[in-house]
C-alpha cells in the first residue's frame, strides 16, 4: 500500500489485485478497451504517414505540401474535439462507442475516394478527429473512470490495442500497397473493422466485477453504479490553475509533437539511415515487444507510486531514441530507436491518463480530456508541417533529433521539479469518498 499526500490531503493506493485476477475478471471490457485502442490506429499518424508516397504522388505535393494540409485538417479536428469529447459525460460507453466506431469507418471509407486536396484534407479531419481523437478518448475516459486501485493497470492493458497496430500495421500494409491500390486498402479496412467489432461492443462494455470507479452516472443506466469516487474538477475550474499552463499542457504537447514528427516522417528517416523501407518496417518488432513492457510497466509503477511520480521518467526515452537514431551505427540505430520508442509510446499514455484522473477527478473526466485531448492533436498537427519544411529546406537529421532532444528534455525537468521535488504541493487530489 502506498501513501501520498497533497496539501492536507492523504491519497491512500492500495494495489490488492493481481494483474492476472484482474485480465481474469475483467477481461470483457479489457477487449473493448483493446480493439477500441486498436482501431484508432487508422487516425494515427504512423497509419497514415505510410500512404504518404502514394497520396503525394497522386496529388503532386512536396513533403512540406502534405504536412500542412495534414497540420491544418488536425488542428480543425482539434477544436471540434474539444465539444465533441463531452459527449463522454452525456451518452453511456455502449452508445457512444457504437457511434464512433461508425464514423471512424465512415472516415476511412471517404479517405478512399480522395482525388483533390479538398478532399484530402477532409479526410484527414475525419479520421483525426473520430481515430486519434474520439475512439482514444472514449475508451480511455470509460477506463480511467471505472476503475481506481487497478487504473494504471486497466489503462496499460487496453492501451496495448495500438501497441500491436503499431507493431503488424506498417508490415501488413506494405505488402498489401504491392498487390491492391492504397484507396482499394482503406476501403477494404474500414468494412472489416465495422463488420468485425461493432457487434460486440453491447456485450463487451458490460459492468464487470472488479470496477470499482464512479463509471458513467445515469439512472437506470445498463452501467451504473453506487459511486466509490465522488466529486471531480470542471474543466473551467482547471484551467484557472496555473499548474495547467506551466505543466500539464507541455506534458501532453510535446510527446504528441516529437512522437508524431517523427512517425509522420519516417519514410524520410529511414532514407536518411540509409535503410529500405522494408527493413525499417521489419524493426516494428522491437517497437511492439518495448512497447508492451513500457505499458505494463507504467501501468505498476502508477498504481504503485502515482502517476504524478513517474511523469519525469516516462518522458525520457523519447529522447534516447532521438539520440540512438541520430548517432549510432545504422544496425544498432534501429534496433535502439524503435525499443526506446515504444518504451516511451507504452509509458506516455497511460501515465498522461492516469494523471488527468489523479489530478482532476474523474466525474467530469469526460470533458477534461476533451480539454486534454486538442492539446495532443494541436502538438501532431505542428510537428508535421514543422518537420516537413525543415526537411525541403535541406535539415539534416541531426538538426532534426536535437529538437526532439532538447524538447523532451525539457519537460521532464519540468516534471522533476514540479512533480518529484514539490510532491507534496503539487501531487494528486483524494476524490474519494
Amino acid at each position: 500500500m502506498t501513501t501520498a499526500s497533497s496539501g492536507s490531503t492523504e491519497m491512500t493506493l492500495p494495489s490488492s489485485v493481481s494483474l492476472l485476477q484482474l485480465v481474469r475478471s475483467e477481461w470483457s471490457f479489457f477487449l473493448y478497451g483493446g480493439l477500441m485502442s486498436f482501431w484508432s490506429s487508422l487516425g494515427q499518424t504512423f497509419f497514415i504517414s505510410l500512404f504518404s508516397n502514394e497520396i503525394r504522388a497522386d496529388l503532386q505535393l512536396s513533403h512540406g505540401d502534405f504536412g500542412g494540409y495534414y497540420a491544418i485538417a488536425t488542428l480543425a479536428s482539434a477544436a471540434t474535439l474539444i465539444w465533441l469529447g463531452k459527449l463522454a459525460d452525456l451518452m453511456s460507453v455502449k452508445k457512444l462507442s457504437l457511434i464512433t466506431l461508425g464514423a471512424i469507418c465512415l472516415a476511412a471509407l471517404h479517405f478512399s475516394f480522395i482525388a483533390s486536396t479538398i478532399s484530402l484534407v477532409i479526410g484527414i479531419y475525419l479520421l483525426r478527429l473520430f481515430g486519434q481523437g474520439m475512439m482514444f478518448h472514449v475508451y480511455s475516459t470509460s477506463i480511467a473512470r471505472r476503475y481506481i486501485i487497478a487504473r494504471g493497470r486497466a489503462l496499460a492493458v487496453t492501451g496495448v490495442g495500438i501497441n500491436i497496430a503499431e507493431s503488424i500495421g506498417p508490415a501488413i500494409i506494405i505488402s498489401l500497397l504491392s498487390l491492391y491500390d492504397w484507396r482499394q486498402i482503406w476501403a477494404g479496412i474500414a468494412l472489416f473493422a465495422l463488420f468485425s467489432f461493432a457487434p460486440l461492443i453491447p456485450r463487451l462494455t458490460k459492468r464487470t466485477p472488479l470496477q470499482d470507479g464512479l463509471g458513467w452516472q445515469k439512472p437506470g443506466a445498463d452501467d451504473d453504479m453506487p459511486p466509490s469516487e465522488l466529486g471531480g474538477m470542471r474543466r473551467i475550474d482547471a484551467l484557472k490553475e496555473p499548474i495547467f499552463w506551466t505543466v500539464i499542457i507541455w506534458i501532453i504537447a510535446v510527446p504528441s509533437f516529437t512522437i508524431t514528427g517523427l512517425l509522420f516522417h519516417q519514410l524520410y528517416l529511414a532514407e536518411a539511415k540509409g535503410v529500405s523501407l522494408l527493413v525499417w518496417s521489419a524493426h516494428y518488432a522491437f517497437y511492439a515487444v518495448a512497447a508492451v513492457i513500457g505499458a505494463f510497466l507504467s501501468g505498476i509503477l502508477v498504481d504503485r507510486f502515482t502517476a504524478h511520480q513517474l511523469a519525469t521518467a516516462a518522458q525520457l526515452p523519447i529522447a534516447f531514441a532521438a539520440l540512438c537514431l541520430w548517432l549510432a551505427p545504422t544496425s544498432l540505430a534501429l534496433i535502439g530507436f524503435f525499443s526506446l520508442f515504444g518504451l516511451a509510446s507504452g509509458m506516455l499514455s497511460n501515465t498522461t491518463s492516469a494523471l488527468l484522473a489523479e489530478r482532476y477527478g474523474t466525474r467530469y473526466l469526460g470533458e477534461i480530456k476533451a480539454m486534454a485531448q486538442p492539446i495532443t492533436v494541436i502538438g501532431s498537427a505542428l510537428s508535421p508541417v514543422i518537420m516537413g519544411v525543415m526537411i525541403d529546406a535541406g535539415a539534416s537529421l541531426g538538426l532534426l533529433m536535437g529538437l526532439v532532444v532538447l524538447s523532451t528534455l525539457a519537460v521532464s525537468g519540468i516534471c522533476f521539479f514540479t512533480f518529484n521535488l514539490q510532491f507534496s504541493r503539487y501531487g494528486p487530489r483524494d476524490w474519494r469518498a
